[in-house]
C-alpha cells in the first residue's frame, strides 16, 4: 500500500503495484484459483500468501525451465519499457555537465542549439 503521509511507510507490495484495468492482479489470482465475489475483495493475504507459494515452487528443481522462460519474458518485457530520457537544467553547467558525461551528445546539443536560432 502506498504512503498516503510524510510518516507513513509504504509496504514491499507497492513494488507489484499495477493498474487496475490491467486486471494482471486478477488474472494471476483467477489462474491459482482464487476469485472474489462481484464487487468484494479476495481473503485477507491470499495475494501474500500466492507469493510466497510461487517463491517456494519456483526453488524446486524441476521447475528450472518454468523459471527460465519468466526470466526470459520479464527481460522482453523490460527491454520493451520506455527508456528514462536525461532531463537537462537549464543551466550552462548542467548542460556542459550533461555533455561531459555522456548523458546528451554534443552533437544532440548542436543540433539543439540550430533548432533554437533557426
Amino acid at each position: 500500500m502506498p504512503a498516503s503521509t510524510k510518516t507513513q511507510k509504504g509496504t514491499a507490495m507497492d513494488y507489484l503495484a499495477a493498474p487496475r484495468d490491467s486486471g494482471i492482479v486478477k488474472s494471476l489470482m483467477a489462474s491459482v484459483g482464487y476469485e472474489a465475489p462481484k464487487g468484494g475483495r479476495l481473503p485477507a493475504g491470499v495475494k501474500l500468501d500466492t507469493l510466497t507459494a510461487l517463491n517456494e515452487a519456483f526453488t524446486v528443481e524441476d521447475f528450472s525451465d518454468f523459471v527460465s522462460s519468466i526470466q526470459s519474458r520479464v527481460a522482453e518485457l523490460q527491454a520493451a519499457r520506455r527508456v528514462a530520457t536525461a532531463k537537462v537544467s537549464a543551466t550552462p553547467e548542467s548542460i556542459v555537465a550533461a555533455v561531459k558525461s555522456g548523458k546528451i551528445s554534443l552533437a544532440d546539443l548542436k543540433a539543439a542549439l540550430t533548432d533554437i536560432d533557426g
